[in-house]
């Protein structure tokens, strides 16, 4: 079974600057049917490579497929109560995964998207993040790829009203710049029902990119 783990790429309030277009139109009378986008390397659901947080560091092409494709393994953040603004901790992270052989691609399955609509600001202003000692112990664990269903940043809600550097966004510092990749905003780990997955995460091949929409997949 395959499993969409993508929001659809369409008109947002927070992509305002998305746009879509018919470059050729079959009610115009043109030949062909052809359409136009713009839209940025990080916005909906994408993936990050390091050089996203600075100049020095690496671009997508010091990373094989196989980085951030293959087996995975979902760990299950969910709580009873909700996750509504929650700060997951490294306790949070040591009870999910006690006892597990972990694969190199991590899942981090919260459920936000069950709790809020992606289309909402609620869904950014109330979201889950990570602390920094959770990401701190995801890296001393080095995984290849931790894939993220919620805004794992505190600081990334406020992006709709100032710029946010990286130092502010730990996530990108502790994770990105030790060379674990990172998808983002993607969704539907519900439905995956096991432990692990095969992951499929496959930005287009564009050269030495900083990022890139994705169509991420589980298969089960």
């Amino acid at each position: 079974m395959i499993i969409d783990l993508c929001y659809p790429i369409q008109e947002h309030w927070r992509y305002g600057k998305f746009k879509r277009e018919e470059l050729s139109s079959f009610a115009r009378g043109d030949q062909w049917q052809i359409t136009g986008f713009t839209m940025g390397s990080h916005w909906f659901s994408h993936m990050d490579f390091p050089r996203h947080t600075g100049a020095e560091y690496p671009d997508s092409e010091a990373f094989p497929l196989d980085a951030y494709n293959g087996k995975a393994s979902i760990i299950n953040l969910t709580r009873p109560e909700g996750c509504k603004n929650y700060g997951f901790t490294k306790e949070d992270m040591e009870r999910a995964t006690a006892g597990r052989n972990l694969e190199s691609i991590w899942l981090l399955r919260s459920d936000w998207g069950l709790q809020s609509d992606w289309n909402t600001r609620n869904f950014w202003n109330d979201a889950p993040s990570m602390t920094t000692e959770a990401l701190e112990w995801i890296a001393e664990r080095r995984p290849s790829c931790v894939v993220f269903d919620f805004p794992q940043d505190y600081a990334i809600r406020e992006l709709q009203f100032r710029k946010v550097g990286p130092d502010e966004q730990p996530s990108h510092t502790i994770l990105l710049r030790r060379n674990i990749l990172m998808v983002e905003y993607v969704t539907n780990f519900d439905k995956i029902g096991k432990d692990s997955c095969d992951f499929y995460c496959l930005p287009l091949k564009l050269p030495h990119i900083d990022g890139c929409p994705v169509r991420a997949i589980a298969v089960v």
